[in-house]
């Protein structure tokens, strides 16, 4: 339709994106239609700008129909990221076309053009589309249930007969698992859980693993709770997550989905470091139908980027996809590597590239001859990599939180520096840390007259906003090992300043433990079950769930007390009371059932947390999430029964069950999906995981709050010396796996995740990056007259205990 060069005017005139001047992303942009590509994106280096243009490039220049592209993403926010693009920068292009153009045929062509026929989602999503779509006639799609769902089902089939007590299971999953006690079914069924997803993600046959195992009383019980929960969901017409891609790409290898195949062209997936190997075996299998038309698959990803083996994503199919598609497709792909990093300053870029090279064994791990990140030529802000470190982690919060005050109400601090840990530093230093050498040091700097001056420290706006700042942590827990941690205190501390500040961390209390929730889950078994006769009855309720809604239900009294607005036209006790005693109120009956759901939303009305707090909205969100998507495969479908007293007590234990013991017990959890939007005006604190994909102008990596000594029960947060006693859950599936057993020991990998987590939490910052922690994470501790150090991969210890360190850290 258009040119090369007419499309490349117009993205660089009309959308004034400069991708001229990026030889890289013109290069992936414009390859021909059957070229396969094997895109390495580095962080910040545009690859949605080049996903998006590419696709465009394919409908107005290669006159691809929108409906023969196929374009997948790891998450929803992705995926509607990709897709808004998509309709915007096109549409852009369109209107730029047809108004220059005075070519009727290409004006009506253009015209045509229904971006909405380009299939984009997760893997899943589209899985399930593309079933639903070509389902055969009087087949019933089945319904998909989410995470927590599964865990529901998996800890009642536990608890049915009390399976969770058996020592053989118990045994098994310890020396899987390396845990030293494991009695809650909650903690067992996400364990179960992780067996079966790998079991699927590794395509796996259930009977071989039966024989391999017959002498393995414990892996038997796992196998048949596996077998029992698929067979539930198979009955109720349901399926989780792996199921789905399992029953996909049967469907896909059965020939009836050719439909669907024969109008593929381009497949472009997002995220690869991340697959698995059911989602590989999808994505090629489609593949296999695009190059027959003449198409081609372009694979998008980061090794240095891959979070989720703990999920079943094997970063070895992203090492090695040159080879493993040229063996399964029979084709060669382009590598092009994305390289220039248009996000952060060019000081943040430089302690990236030097963090994944510090460990030579780490090189081993990552695409080969992987180049470095590199700055564009125009200048940014050269603040340098900043370091907070204190004596405890009250002084750090306060120190930070008096930080980030000023920062959110004035806009720019300017800090003091302490010290400056630079080359010079750690070449004195030499691998080892000395106390009395570092002391040393300093005040041979200090009559040198090496005095520092103070920066400043900006946020983008004149009055700074608090999202504009986010606090990454390994994990956004705050409470830790039985202690408070860092982000409990900088929590209490940052609503203690002048002008309080709130923080967003719906994920930093358990669920079951937050207060609001907990008042919230009593009413609602205040209201079906009086005095927890029925909840009683059932004496093979876990310990921990009745101790758990115990304590709800005492919370629960207790607010009522309160008596909380509003009073008028009846009040929370009064509520609860008619509930109790099931009595109609402006009707001549009780009903014969009632929904939980609408209970639920009845209640909030005396619950302003759960109205009108960002934090309590997301708890309200999983917890009504939980109620209507375990009705999918319930007897009662989340209702209470009153038919008669046998009914309603069932109908009661059923809730109860798939419920409220899943959450009382740990099973469910603030999915990461309910977190996509954050709020404009907090300080967000999210995991390292959860900061995937964004980027914020002031990022704060907690490296080192956790760490008073060297603990061995830290170890695997920071330096993972004492590789499993035994075989992973990992490796125990994989053996038995087209992959078979890693090249890389357990050991390895775990050192290889963390370089990688500290990675990602590194290259989220624009124009300004502070790791923060104890002074003992950097100066080590003293110890019955000897000293210590404590390694940190995140501090720049090579994982053979050398500390190397970084160019330079700026300590305030």
């Amino acid at each position: 339709m258009i040119s090369n060069e007419e499309f490349e005017e117009i993205v660089v005139n009309v959308l004034e994106r400069d991708i001229s001047s990026n030889e890289d992303q013109k290069n992936a942009i414009f390859s021909q239609p059957n070229q396969s590509l094997f895109l390495v994106a580095g962080p910040g280096s545009g690859k949605t700008t080049v996903m998006v243009l590419k696709i465009l490039k394919f409908i107005f220049v290669d006159d691809i129909n929108p409906n023969e592209i196929l374009a997948t993403t790891f998450t929803k926010k992705a995926a509607e990221e990709l897709y808004s693009r998509i309709l915007g920068w096109g549409d852009e292009i369109k209107n730029h076309i047809i108004d220059k153009s005075d070519d009727f045929e290409i004006f009506e062509k253009i015209a045509r053009i229904d971006f909405n026929q380009i299939q984009v989602g997760t893997t899943d999503k589209l899985a399930e589309e593309i079933m639903r779509q070509h389902k055969e006639p009087g087949t019933n799609h089945p319904i998909i249930i989410e995470n927590f769902v599964s865990n529901s089902a998996m800890i009642k089939i536990l608890s049915e007969n009390e399976r969770y007590k058996d020592e053989n299971l118990k045994e098994c999953l310890k020396r899987l698992t390396g845990r030293e006690k494991l009695d809650e079914p909650s903690k067992m069924s996400g364990i179960l859980l992780e067996i079966k997803d790998r079991i699927f993600h590794d395509q796996i046959d259930m009977d071989m693993l039966y024989e391999e195992y017959e002498n393995d009383r414990g892996m038997t019980v796992i196998l048949d709770c596996i077998q029992e929960y698929e067979n539930i969901l198979i009955r109720r017409n349901t399926m989780d997550f792996a199921m789905l891609e399992s029953r996909f790409l049967k469907l896909l290898k059965d020939n009836k989905l050719d439909l669907f195949l024969d109008t593929i062209r381009i497949v472009l997936v997002d995220e690869y470091q991340d697959t698995n190997l059911i989602q590989e075996d999808i994505y090629f299998t489609i593949a296999k139908s695009a190059l027959k038309n003449n198409g081609n698959i372009t694979v998008v990803g980061d090794d240095d980027q891959s979070l989720y083996r703990f999920r079943g994503a094997t970063v070895d199919l992203f090492t090695n996809y040159k080879q493993r598609v040229k063996d399964k497709l029979g084709i060669d792909v382009l590598e092009i590597n994305l390289k220039t990093n248009y996000r952060s300053t060019e000081n943040i870029i430089n302690h990236c590239n030097q963090f994944v090279e510090i460990d030579d064994e780490y090189q081993m791990a990552r695409v080969k001859n992987k180049p470095k990140i590199i700055a564009p030529d125009f200048d940014k802000d050269k603040m340098p990599v900043l370091g907070m470190f204190r004596n405890n982690v009250e002084m750090l919060s306060k120190s930070l939180s008096n930080l980030i005050a000023k920062l959110i109400n004035e806009g720019e601090v300017r800090p003091k520096v302490l010290k400056v840990l630079d080359e010079e530093y750690f070449r004195q230093v030499d691998g080892n840390i000395d106390i009395a050498r570092l002391q040393q040091l300093n005040a041979e700097r200090e009559r040198e007259g090496k005095q520092i001056e103070r920066l400043t420290l900006k946020l983008d706006s004149e009055t700074g906003s608090a999202s504009d700042i986010a606090i990454l942590s390994y994990s956004p827990k705050e409470k830790q090992f039985g202690n408070n941690s860092l982000l409990y205190y900088l929590r209490r501390n940052l609503k203690k300043q002048r002008k309080p500040i709130e923080v967003f961390n719906p994920r930093g209390i358990e669920l079951q433990k937050v207060e609001v929730v907990e008042i919230f889950c009593g009413l609602i078994l205040e209201c079906i079950d009086p005095e927890s006769k029925i909840q009683l009855s059932d004496k093979t309720i876990p310990n921990l769930a009745k101790v758990t809604m115990t304590r709800w239900r005492v919370r629960a009294r207790e607010y009522i007390k309160l008596n909380p607005e509003p009073h008028e036209p009846i009040n929370l006790s009064q509520f609860v009371l008619y509930w109790q005693n099931r009595v109609p109120r402006g009707t001549k009956y009780w009903p014969k059932k009632a929904s939980l759901m609408e209970l639920a939303y009845k209640l909030i009305t005396w619950i302003e947390e759960l109205q009108e707090d960002v934090e309590g909205i997301v708890y309200l969100e999983a917890i009504t999430k939980s109620i209507t998507q375990t009705g999918f495969f319930s007897k009662y479908y989340s209702h209470i029964s009153f038919a008669n007293k046998q009914v309603e007590k069932e109908s009661i234990l059923e809730a109860i069950w798939n419920i409220f013991i899943p959450l009382a017990t740990g099973g469910i959890q603030i999915d990461e999906s309910l977190l996509e939007t954050l709020p404009d005006d907090r300080v967000n604190i999210l995991s390292i995981h959860q900061s995937k994909g964004l980027e914020f102008p002031m990022v704060i990596v907690d490296v080192g709050s956790k760490f008073r000594d060297n603990n061995i029960k830290t170890q695997k947060l920071r330096f993972p010396k004492k590789p499993p006693k035994n075989i992973t859950i990992e490796d125990s599936i994989r053996q038995f796996s087209e992959l078979g057993e890693s090249e890389r020991s357990e050991k390895d990998r775990s050192f290889d995740d963390l370089t990688r987590l500290y990675f990602v939490a590194f290259s989220r910052a624009e124009s300004a990056l502070l790791l923060v922690g104890l002074n003992s994470a950097i100066e080590g501790y003293p110890h019955k007259k000897e000293h210590f150090n404590i390694p940190n991969v995140a501090l720049g210890w090579s994982r053979d205990e050398k500390y190397i360190g970084f160019n330079e850290i700026y300590l305030i």
